[in-house]
């Protein structure tokens, strides 16, 4: 009987775990096999869901045992370091030689990164912990775009110079209408930065890259255009996903943590938009944010 078999599919996955059981469902269509079906579905969401679950937790593993291995390195090699020049000094009484203090800065260097890196990251698993609890709350007021995309624009500048130095990448602004939505100023500050530092990272020297903005129809396209690396087809599928990354080896090396376009898509959601991106391999990337304008009815409340 279909509630039997019901009954019995839930009481095995309870006493044994295991969520890949399903009952067998016939051409049933009585409100029993809709309920059979529907039974089914749940199940297979629930599955899902642990699988995230499980691949995040794997992933948030891997992602801080990088860093502290970097920390703990550079910090035994401090220590040896340490007494072997206490012990040349108890024979000889010579100073540290510059080479010594350049090895001394350059490991403090490292571990100052990796601490930073590691910060970001849980602030970042924080964010959206709290947003798939739905504890993080936004204030929406009017916010100016246009002005707000001057500021990132600016900040922008001054991020490529520190990482890339004056001048190795060219930074300017597209489109500039102006455009009112209604929002939280932070987190669209969030938004527009996560995507612009994306692309000042992959961008190799003497690329470009543009920011701008377009008001169609009563809907905002903020965009961030750039001409670096580019992004795989089958990759663009997948970049929104939680410590996905398309290349991993030059991401860490990079100092990316895999969650600022997650943090940026949800932010995105949550003001009733969206982020759609196009690119071609090796050519560069362009990243668009939709948001409602402030008139717009389908905006938030």
């Amino acid at each position: 009987a279909p509630i039997y078999s019901i009954t019995n599919t839930a009481s095995t996955i309870s006493r044994t775990g295991d969520l890949s059981r399903r009952m067998t469902i016939s051409n049933d269509v009585s409100e029993v096999g809709v309920l059979a079906t529907t039974f089914n579905d749940m199940l297979e969401r629930i599955q899902r869901l642990f699988k995230t679950q499980e691949r995040l937790i794997a992933d948030v593993s891997h992602e801080l045992r990088t860093p502290l291995t970097t920390i703990q390195g550079n910090v035994e090699l401090l220590r040896r370091m340490e007494i072997s020049l206490s012990r040349k000094e108890h024979a000889v009484g010579s100073a540290p030689t510059r080479n010594t203090d350049a090895i001394f800065h350059e490991s403090l260097q490292e571990v100052e990164a990796e601490a930073d890196r590691m910060a970001r990251m849980i602030s970042d698993l924080l964010l959206l912990a709290q947003a798939d609890s739905g504890e993080l709350q936004l204030t929406y007021e009017p916010v100016e775009m246009d002005t707000l995309l001057l500021d990132i624009f600016r900040q922008t500048r001054r991020i490529a110079e520190r990482a890339r130095g004056e001048n190795a990448l060219q930074i300017s602004l597209g489109g500039e209408d102006q455009a009112l939505v209604r929002g939280d100023r932070e987190r669209l500050r969030q938004l527009l930065l996560n995507l612009a530092e994306n692309a000042v990272k992959y961008t190799p020297a003497g690329g470009h890259v543009t920011l701008g903005l377009e008001n169609k129809d009563g809907w905002v396209h903020i965009y961030v255009q750039d001409t670096g690396i580019g992004i795989s087809e089958e990759d663009q599928t997948q970049v929104f996903e939680r410590f996905y990354r398309t290349d991993k080896a030059r991401s860490r090396e990079m100092g990316g943590s895999g969650l600022g376009l997650s943090i940026a898509q949800w932010i995105a959601q949550a003001h009733h938009g969206y982020i759609k991106v196009e690119s071609k391999l090796h050519e560069g990337s362009t990243f668009t944010v939709v948001l409602p304008e402030l008139t717009n009815p389908a905006g938030p409340p």
